[in-house]
């Protein structure tokens, strides 16, 4: 079974980036935009917190399904 892995990545310009499976699927997304950029992927709710979460104290988040 291949994982898929997301990662979430916050730019020195404050924007963000979405990778899975190490390819990159959106970049300088505005952080007033994260949520609904996430949200296209399925990411909402509590594990839309968490990875806020994770952002904020690491300026990256993972997430493997």
């Amino acid at each position: 079974m291949k994982l898929h892995v997301w990662k979430i990545v916050r730019k020195d310009d404050g924007t963000f980036e979405i990778f899975h499976k190490g390819n990159l699927l959106k970049t300088s997304i505005p952080e007033k935009w994260l949520e609904a950029g996430l949200a296209e992927y399925g990411f909402c709710g509590q594990e839309y917190h968490d990875i806020r979460r994770q952002l904020e104290l690491h300026g990256r988040a993972e997430r493997v399904l």
